[in-house]
C-alpha cells in the first residue's frame, strides 16, 4: 500500500488517532483506516532503480533497467495520468519490491505539452477566462487562459490534467 493522505487527529477526551488513506499497489483501490497511538504497522523495503521507460501496451507499461538491460513490466496504472504523457526513452526512478517487480514510479508533477485545439463551446464563455483544449496526444486540458492559442506549448499539472502556465 502507498500512503497518500496522513491526518493526526486529537480527541477533546479519548486518545489520539491517525486517519491513514492508502492506495493499493496491485489493484490501485482505495482504502481507508483509522489507527491508534501506538499501534505498529509493517513497513515494505524498496529498492529505487532508475530506469528506462520503453512502451506500454494491453494495459502494461515496460521498462529496462539502464546497467543491466533486463526487461520489467507493470502495470500501466502506477504512472497515473502520466502515463498519457510519458515519452519513450525517457528515464524514471521506479521501485523495486524483493522480488524485482515494478510496483511504483516517481513521475513529476507537471509536463509541457502542445495545445492542438480549444473547444468552441467553452470559447464562447469568455467572461469565466477559462477554457477547455485538447492537447497533441487528444487529453482535454482544463482551465487554459484564454489567451493560449493552437500550437502553444503550455505546462499542466499531470493529476488534474490542468493548466498551470505557458512554457
Amino acid at each position: 500500500m502507498k500512503i497518500e493522505k496522513l491526518e493526526n487527529t486529537m480527541q477533546g477526551r479519548g486518545s489520539n488517532f491517525i486517519s491513514v488513506e492508502m492506495r493499493a499497489l496491485e489493484n490501485n483501490k482505495k482504502h481507508t483506516a483509522r489507527l491508534r497511538t501506538g499501534e505498529k504497522v509493517d513497513l515494505v523495503e524498496l529498492t529505487r532503480k532508475n530506469m528506462q521507460y520503453l512502451y506500454q501496451d494491453a494495459g502494461e507499461a515496460h521498462f529496462m533497467d539502464m546497467e543491466t538491460f533486463e526487461q520489467v513490466s507493470a502495470t500501466s496504472h502506477i504512472l497515473g495520468n502520466y502515463q498519457y504523457y510519458i515519452a519513450e526513452g525517457e528515464e524514471l526512478e521506479v521501485k523495486l519490491s524483493a522480488e524485482s517487480e515494478v510496483v511504483m514510479a516517481d513521475t513529476p508533477k507537471h509536463t509541457t505539452i502542445t495545445i492542438d485545439r480549444i473547444d468552441e463551446a467553452s470559447a464562447d464563455r469568455v467572461a469565466a477566462q477559462k477554457l477547455n483544449a485538447q492537447a497533441s496526444n487528444g487529453r482535454v486540458v482544463s482551465g487554459v487562459a484564454a489567451f493560449v492559442t493552437p500550437g502553444t506549448a503550455v505546462v499542466i499539472d499531470v493529476e488534474t490534467e490542468a493548466y498551470v502556465s505557458r512554457a
